[in-house]
């Protein structure tokens, strides 16, 4: 790939756009809609979008700083995964239970899950530590 950004969109409308605005008939398209129709408005977002992409592809753009790795943004990931699966795997076995074991189990799972969430809230502490800390913020 060259690179090269492909230049923001000329305004001119497809053949099922004209469609579309010729069969509203006299009555024109919607006031709440006039943003999908406005040409230079959607040259506009794309622009900014071409260039944010530019930005991304560049390294311009960090959520964490520079000491964040994609290995710790993918483990925080997996950890929400996780609790996630936990959190419906440990309801669907409550509902299995007998009415009297269902409080307690759900005390367990609570605690159980809660202890997770710690875990996992601590690791994206941890992300924002590191960002707030980058020596290039400082300067």
């Amino acid at each position: 790939p060259s690179g090269a950004m492909p230049t923001p969109c000329s305004p001119r409308r497809t053949s099922k756009e004209r469609a579309r605005a010729g069969a509203g008939g006299s009555r024109g398209a919607p006031l709440q809609h006039s943003f999908l129709t406005d040409v230079s408005d959607v040259c506009e977002m794309e622009g900014g979008l071409l260039s944010l992409l530019s930005d991304f592809h560049s390294g311009k753009l960090q959520a964490f700083g520079k000491e964040c790795s994609f290995e710790q943004l993918e483990h925080v990931r997996e950890m929400q995964e996780k609790l996630a699966r936990l959190h419906f795997g440990l309801d669907v076995c409550v509902e299995e239970l007998p009415q009297e074991q269902k409080k307690a189990a759900a005390d367990r799972n609570l605690d159980q899950l809660l202890a997770h969430l710690e875990e996992l809230s601590s690791s994206i502490q941890k992300l924002h530590l590191a960002e707030s800390s980058d020596p290039e913020d400082a300067a």
